[in-house]
């Protein structure tokens, strides 16, 4: 004799439970809970080393499956710093060119080889400037600040001059304002034609100098 129900009282019993008729599926289903229930397993205390078991077939688990996956996205994290470390590298070597190249545009932009500060004639008395001429591929570059130059009439500008000391004028460049720097250019050696100056022409197809300097002086060397 046992006390334990059978199968079929326990049916009944979660039939009694359920209240009214069963459907076909539910009693399909209603048998295959009493069999679950009638096992002894079901009530058996897991071991004391189950949940320490399962933990450890997960984890080996995972290294066996998931292993070269992670080795592989290693890897490529590691191709990809040494990519973005050469790209960096680079990229540092070209900024630091353009630093030199800069600097040494600028130290000889700044620099000049040559300048002059011209004094005010008679014919413009509150006007002065300075040049700084710098020596390149091209010829020799001038550089003139001019404050103070007399507005011109219709037809007239302002032409630079440099001139030697036989007197010989060679002619540097046109401008027509004293407003801002004004760039002009030399084919000749400021050390053979130390003299700069600027006068006032007329459009009268006379290419000779009108003799009326409003600005002059003499070119050293810095």
């Amino acid at each position: 004799m046992t006390d334990r129900p059978t199968n079929e009282e326990r049916e009944k019993l979660i039939a009694d439970a359920r209240g009214g008729a069963l459907e076909p599926q539910e009693a399909a289903e209603l048998a295959l809970l009493a069999g679950v229930l009638a096992d002894s397993s079901t009530w058996a205390e897991p071991s004391a080393g189950l949940e320490d078991a399962v933990v450890r077939a997960v984890a080996d688990a995972e290294r066996t499956t998931t292993s070269p996956t992670l080795i592989a996205r290693s890897e490529a994290r590691r191709r990809r710093r040494r990519v973005l470390a050469s790209a960096l590298t680079a990229a540092a070597a070209a900024i630091a060119a353009i630093v030199v190249a800069t600097v040494l545009v600028t130290r000889s932009g700044t620099s000049p080889n040559y300048e002059a500060q011209l004094r005010a004639t008679g014919s413009a008395p509150g006007a002065h400037a300075s040049a700084d001429i710098t020596r390149n591929d091209a010829g020799f570059r001038i550089t003139i600040d001019a404050n103070g130059l007399p507005a011109l009439q219709t037809g007239e500008y302002y032409q630079a001059w440099v001139k030697n000391a036989a007197g010989t004028l060679v002619p540097i460049g046109t401008f027509s304002s004293s407003d801002g720097r004004i760039t002009l250019w030399s084919g000749v050696s400021p050390k053979d034609f130390p003299t700069l100056t600027v006068t006032i022409e007329a459009t009268d197809n006379d290419q000779t100098s009108s003799g009326r300097r409003v600005l002059v002086g003499e070119v050293r060397a810095t």
